[in-house]
């Protein structure tokens, strides 16, 4: 390098002036600000993007809570209609146990026809009410003392 004359390099790069002291020289100073913009510029969507996901989860959980109070209405609507359910099967097996017991006390075929066979022998049509006995005694008497 020649005497009083000072060069500059590239960025970042030492240059050395000619003289009784080496003083380095800065570099030219390099342009940021496009960075920084397109940095801005890309935090700016990111948060936006943020601020949209935490609107849909917003949306999301309350969908949810909603969903969830109306399945738990439905359940509990279902639960009870099992219980009316359950009540009404055990009144149809109380009445089913009743109807077999009383089936059970009920004449069977066999205790029918010996009844059959007595009533045939006793004829219970000819049987006479009291008026009647009394009524048939009084006219014995009546033909006995004439």
């Amino acid at each position: 390098m020649a005497q009083g004359f000072v060069t500059f390099g590239k960025p970042g790069e030492q240059i050395h002036s000619a003289g009784l002291f080496k003083h380095e020289i800065p570099a030219a100073p390099i342009d940021y600000s496009d960075d920084i913009t397109n940095l801005g510029r890309r935090l700016r969507v990111l948060e936006e993007r943020n601020t949209n996901l935490q609107n849909r989860i917003g949306i999301i959980e309350q969908n949810m809570l909603s969903r969830h109070k109306q399945l738990n209405a439905e359940i509990k609507t279902m639960l009870s209609d099992m219980n009316e359910l359950k009540k009404e099967i055990n009144e149809i097996k109380d009445r089913t146990l009743m109807f077999v017991k009383e089936l059970q006390m009920s004449a069977k075929k066999e205790d029918m026809g010996v009844l059959k066979k007595y009533i045939e022998l006793w004829e219970p049509a000819n049987f006479a009410t009291h008026t009647e006995v009394e009524e048939l005694i009084d006219e014995a008497f009546k033909k006995r003392n004439l």
